[in-house]
């Protein structure tokens, strides 16, 4: 009896198994709706990255520092890559991007504008958004010196955490 209840479960587990279809499925990075990566280059030879000595991301009009990476850490020492998130709410998001060198504080402010766009993944994850046309407009200071020489967008449409989005040269 112990051999066919086996059996008997085996089966039933394959039927189970079987009868999924790939729709019925969402895995953690196909439902997540993509983060903004940076990566920090050396404005004196561009193909050279260049990491920064201490980082956060403040969004306009927040109190709160943004996640800089996929773990949530809000300040980053000696980085060459951050990625932060775009607001899903509006075509528009800005940042303060604070560099910390030597003690100091130093701010620059970045406005990311993009076209929204909602993307089907499955019947299981439903809808993710993605942000097509991506253009970064760095704000100059009126006073200060920024640290941020030029902002250059490598790809401009948003819709994975693994390539590039920005560089920016400092």
């Amino acid at each position: 009896m112990n051999k066919y209840s086996s059996i008997l479960f085996i089966l039933i587990t394959v039927i189970l198994l079987g009868s999924c279809e790939k729709d019925d499925l969402c895995t953690p990075d196909q439902a997540v709706t993509p983060r903004l990566v940076i990566e920090f280059k050396d404005v004196l030879n561009p193909l050279q990255n260049k990491a920064v000595d201490r980082i956060q991301a403040q969004e306009i009009g927040s109190s709160a520092f943004a996640p800089l990476d996929t773990s949530g850490s809000t300040t980053l020492s000696n980085i060459e890559t951050i990625s932060i998130p775009l607001r899903t709410d509006s075509s528009r998001t800005s940042y303060n991007l604070i560099l910390t060198k030597d003690g100091v504080f130093n701010s620059d402010n970045i406005d990311f504008n993009y076209i929204l766009e909602e993307a089907y993944v499955s019947r299981a994850c439903g809808f993710r958004v993605v942000y097509n046309n991506l253009v970064a407009i760095q704000t100059a200071e009126t006073s200060g010196i920024q640290w941020i020489e030029r902002v250059i967008i490598v790809e401009d449409n948003v819709t994975n955490n693994t390539d590039v989005h920005v560089q920016i040269l400092h």
